[in-house]
């Protein structure tokens, strides 16, 4: 990728370091060429001398944004490098900067941090020298090596684009400054406009001297220059742009809100992972019997009741309306954040731009007994509370959203203390009685519990009307299709458990759950050949893509391996088995099972890895 490297000179003294510090620190190849701004008459005859400097004068009554754009029009390279001359690089600025792009694919533009410069850009340490200074920054960017932050605006004191954005936003407003930074706000705000996104790279730091402008006793006009450009800024865009961005610059403000009853083995762990990470709790109470509401009020005043319905989706909209911040949070009593996902958490609302209507989270709801998570699904986690998005159905309720959704890679960990197992099922039943009529949703649902319950026969029942149901949602109908064959197989019907697995076949291609299932029929009947079928395809599969997936992590990692272990060695194939049984070890090398397979084998006096 070809660079080009625009500096804007305006001070002699200035431009020899700046120039000297990109030779010095940028490596081959790479396009140079200086605007003279015009306001130093040393300038020019400095720029005379070097003849290998590509030169563009400029209008030294115009503006410093104009000099830039003629500058970029003298230019061929991928990447623009706008830098003033009162900037100095360092060893490995353009890499750590061009890297940031690379990394970054949806970045239009990124910039360094700095001693000087705003919000994340500025590089705040307590040192009395700046020799100091710059011997810590150097330990602050080496200790953040490929760390970038998404940002709304960047300081154009030293500025990379990318030619096609720059060309796209018709470069920089010639009827604006560079040194009064309100061209900065308007070519980053006309950028975001567009739908660009802004880093700063956490590991490039520079040196900005102080410009002599500021002093020499030029104060007064670079505050009336300031003022111009600001009335200028306001007359284009009608309104406060500046403000716009600042309050952009800010982390978003989140409401946490839950509902909660006879919780107090778990609350109290729920919001202590998340307390001190958002701005406002609200709690809304079912009717505990306990210390719940005692320990809610440890935590927030927002403490409210609200009489229990038989209906999740009543609770949770209450809990909804009494926000207050730009976003909501949602949380079960028995969820919690982890260390690592609380410090994500804290990143996010620092980085979150306004215009995401809601984040999706990995919600990890079962473990084994190494801690690796064994289930996990997304959730919609995090929504602008303007939106005003409501909570559907009365039990397994689902919070519909529409608009910008950012997935993101923050899990919440379901970590359940106590379980009220026979709520969600007699709450089904009570509006059977009274004659509802189920959608596919909670027909689905209504199955799940009853297959939980045991109760078979009428599992199989439901799982069969919400197939049969136009309007089932399809990783709902693959699931579908393998819970109803358990239910079948505990009946000790497999040839019908069988085919009501393959018919999740016909609504998307095999997944590794369902594979694993019928590896396991077939085991129980010794049927190993067919069972070794299943499984080798449980390993053959890509994992699919959609969020709304419930993804059984063993079936897609370690377990059609360990079954093979045991396919291969009860029809006498020891070493296949062997093989099979390491690469499960692999993924779950503590596995009580696999330790005690390796015992076997070792007792059979095999070596090696083979696996077919």
């Amino acid at each position: 990728m070809k660079v080009s490297i625009i500096v804007m000179a305006r001070h002699v003294s200035e431009l020899k370091q700046c120039i000297a510090s990109i030779e010095l620190y940028t490596p081959s190849p790479f396009e140079l060429v200086v605007v003279n701004g015009g306001a130093d008459r040393d300038v020019a005859q400095w720029l005379e001398k070097r003849s290998h400097l590509q030169v563009v004068a400029a209008d030294p009554k115009g503006s410093a944004t104009r000099g830039f754009n003629l500058g970029a029009a003298q230019t061929s390279g991928d990447l623009l490098v706008f830098i003033q001359d009162h900037v100095l690089v360092a060893e490995h600025w353009l890499k750590c900067l061009a890297g940031c792009l690379d990394n970054h694919p949806e970045a239009a533009m990124v910039g360094p941090i700095s001693n000087h410069g705003r919000g994340r850009q500025r590089l705040s340490l307590q040192c009395e020298t700046i020799q100091q200074f710059d011997t810590m920054a150097r330990a602050y960017v080496t200790s953040h090596a490929g760390e970038a932050v998404p940002v709304i605006s960047l300081y154009t004191h030293l500025l990379v684009v990318r030619r096609d954005v720059f060309r796209q936003l018709g470069g920089f407003d010639e009827q604006l400054g560079l040194l009064s930074q309100e061209e900065d706000y308007d070519f980053c705000y006309r950028a975001f406009e567009a739908g660009h996104v802004l880093y700063v790279a956490q590991d490039c730091y520079v040196r900005c001297l102080e410009p002599p402008e500021r002093v020499s006793g030029n104060e007064k006009q670079s505050a009336t220059e300031r003022q111009m450009d600001q009335a200028r800024l306001m007359g284009k865009w009608g309104f406060d742009i500046t403000a716009e961005l600042m309050r952009w610059e800010q982390p978003v403000t989140v409401s946490l809100c839950m509902i909660v009853r006879n919780e107090e083995q778990s609350l109290g762990r729920c919001l202590s992972s998340i307390g001190k990470l958002v701005d406002e709790i609200i709690i809304v109470d079912t009717g505990s019997a306990d210390q719940t509401i005692e320990i809610a009020k440890e935590y927030t005043e927002h403490v409210y009741d609200f009489p229990w319905v038989n209906d999740f989706s009543k609770a949770r909209n209450y809990a909804f309306s009494l926000a207050s911040k730009e976003y909501i949070l949602w949380l079960d009593a028995d969820d919690v954040l982890l260390p690592r996902d609380a410090e994500a958490f804290s990143k996010l609302v620092g980085t979150l731009g306004r215009d995401t209507d809601a984040v999706s989270m990995p919600y990890h709801l079962g473990f084994d007994t190494d801690g690796n998570v064994t289930a996990s699904l997304r959730r919609n986690r995090l929504v602008k509370r303007e939106r005003s998005f409501r909570w559907i159905g009365a039990v397994h309720e689902y919070l519909e959203v529409d608009g910008k959704i950012a997935e993101s890679d923050i899990a919440v960990t379901h970590d359940r203390k106590h379980s009220d197992s026979s709520r969600n099922l007699h709450i089904y039943e009570q509006r059977e009685e009274k004659g509802e009529l189920f959608n596919a949703r909670d027909l689905y649902y209504y199955a799940n519990e009853l297959a939980d319950h045991d109760l078979h026969e009428r599992a199989i029942l439901k799982y069969e009307q919400f197939l049969q149901h136009p309007e089932g949602v399809r990783e709902n109908k693959i699931n579908a299709c393998g819970r109803a064959g358990d239910a079948l197989h505990a009946l000790g019907r497999t040839d019908e458990a069988k085919k009501k697995v393959m018919q999740s076949f016909a609504y998307s291609l095999p997944r590794a759950e369902n594979c694993c299932r019928l590896g396991f029929y077939h085991i129980a009947e010794e049927n190993f050949e067919e069972a070794i079928v299943w499984y080798k395809q449980a390993t053959q599969l890509p994992k699919p893509t959609d969020p709304g997936a419930l993804l059984l992590h063993a079936s897609w990692t370690w377990l059609p391996h360990l079954q093979l272990c045991v396919c291969y060695d009860r029809l006498g194939q020891p070493e296949l088995a062997r093989g099979h049984n390491e690469i499960a070890a692999g993924y779950v090398p503590n596995n009580s099972r696999i330790l005690a397979n390796r015992q076997y084998f070792a007792s059979l006096n095999l070596s090696g890895t083979a696996a077919d």
